[in-house]
């Protein structure tokens, strides 16, 4: 079967962007190409990166997102938006990819952007007043 890698690979980043608990496996099926022919077409794309750490990295984005659009929402909620069955495996998986659970990683994005926002040079208008 003929395919076009990037064609491909914008898929894939579509439908890992959507629900990051995708694997390898499901999203084989759902292109139905090899696991092996998407593991190549990410390492093509991103230039050797490996299938796990690309997901890892929509997760990371994915969830930035959405901790700072919704800051209050419970993390059970924010997993089952991103497609997780349960908060566990949730939970598991933003270990094993950030080291931190993800409450920790919540605070520390908060803590990241309140940081970028106190640091940020006040513009001449406001130097004056």
């Amino acid at each position: 079967m003929s395919y076009d890698p990037r064609l491909l690979f914008a898929q894939i980043c579509v439908h890992l962007d959507q629900t990051p608990a995708r694997s390898l496996v499901d999203l084989s099926r759902e292109f139905q190409v090899a696991a092996r022919t998407i593991q190549g077409v990410v390492a093509e794309m991103t230039g050797g990166g490996k299938f796990t750490s690309f997901r890892d990295d929509i997760l990371i984005a994915r969830l930035t997102r959405l901790f700072l659009a919704q800051p209050n929402s419970p993390i059970k909620e924010i997993s089952f938006e991103l497609g997780y069955k349960s908060s566990r495996t949730f939970a598991r998986a933003v270990r094993r990819a950030f080291g931190a659970s993800p409450a920790e990683l919540r605070k520390q994005i908060a803590t990241d952007i309140a940081g970028q926002h106190a640091h940020r040079p006040r513009s001449a208008a406001a130097k004056t007043h």
